[in-house]
């Protein structure tokens, strides 16, 4: 009788250690308005891959792609700030209307290469990161964008080809520029693009050739127009609350792993649009590498009113960011 007493005691013992264990697993979601192929989607699952195995037992991080949990490109920011989604890839200019100074990324014809939009993250990462923890999260890493192109049914080579265009953007900036250009400029979602485009709402969208790729243009229109708008960032960030309820070990691994991913994401961005580009072209679509210097003299024109507009909203610390960018812009071989 006492051999058969202890035999339940152990077995309730251990269904609570079992039970204990599992509740001790930290869940975390992680989502993005990305899906399949596209490099913002593949750096989540890459990333929630690294930290599952290095916490294997201790952290389970779930992607959830394809704008999967209904969440807009603009609503991501404030959503982590929530925890309605405590990890998301976030567009930093989705996030302009909460917080203005993220906008700089997507200021049109700012930077000219990756050299210059690495040098502008680096010097504006402060000011990001103070941003971030005002909102109540962690920027764990950041993920650029190839430049991004105007995507149409005819090749853009002269400034009056923008008017009247039905464009999508994915931020108040190229909306503000496209406008000025005589387009019907309109941000959206990524997720509605395709939609939209099948359906003839739109005919046009500024975005990188990566997002070409991953939303088959080819199927409704004809031709990619480099335009080397900008170079946009994403910023993968978690809820401040859930990352200090971490320990001191996974932080570290959390932050390790985002250095790494980040590193990584620049590499594949800065190689993609030549290969994005030839992929749209097997496809059927042309590739229109250079524009008219009338054309990029008018955008950039309209560019820097968004940066002068940048400005008035950031004071102090927009003028310091960009003083330091063109003071060390200058050093870059």
């Amino acid at each position: 009788m006492l051999k058969k007493l202890m035999l339940v005691v152990f077995l309730v013992m251990g269904v609570f250690l079992i039970s204990g264990t599992a509740s001790a697993v930290v869940e975390l979601n992680l989502a993005t308005t990305y899906s399949a192929a596209n490099m913002h989607a593949e750096t989540c699952r890459e990333f929630a891959k690294r930290i599952n195995e290095a916490l294997t037992g201790e952290v389970l991080i779930t992607v959830h792609e394809g704008g999967a949990l209904g969440l807009k490109d603009e609503d991501r920011f404030t959503a982590v700030a929530d925890n309605i989604v405590p990890i998301q890839s976030v567009l930093m200019g989705a996030a302009i209307g909460t917080s203005p100074v993220f906008g700089l990324s997507t200021s049109p014809f700012f930077v000219k290469n990756f050299k210059e939009a690495k040098l502008l993250l680096d010097i504006a990462r402060p000011y990001y990161e103070k941003e971030a923890k005002k909102f109540n999260q962690r920027i764990l890493y950041t993920a650029p964008w190839p430049p991004s192109s105007i995507h149409a049914k005819k090749a853009i080579k002269k400034f009056e080809d923008i008017k009247g265009l039905r464009i999508r953007t994915y931020d108040k900036n190229g909306t503000a520029v496209l406008k000025k250009a005589g387009a019907n400029a309109v941000v959206m979602s990524w997720g509605d693009v395709y939609p939209a485009l099948a359906t003839n709402t739109i005919d046009s969208v500024l975005t990188s050739s990566q997002s070409a790729v991953a939303g088959k243009f080819w199927e409704v229109l004809s031709d990619t127009t480099r335009v080397y708008f900008a170079i946009p960032l994403n910023m993968i960030n978690i809820n401040l609350d859930e990352f200090n309820k971490l320990s001191k070990k996974q932080q570290e691994i959390f932050i390790k792993i985002g250095n790494d991913m980040e590193a990584r994401q620049w590499k594949i961005a800065e190689e993609a649009m030549t290969k994005d580009e030839a992929k749209c072209a097997a496809k059927g679509m042309t590739i229109t590498t250079e524009i008219s210097d009338e054309l990029a003299g008018k955008l950039a024109k309209n560019g820097q009113d968004v940066i002068n507009a940048w400005l008035k909203k950031t004071g102090k610390i927009g003028k310091d960011i960009l003083s330091k960018f063109e003071t060390q812009r200058k050093n870059l071989k």
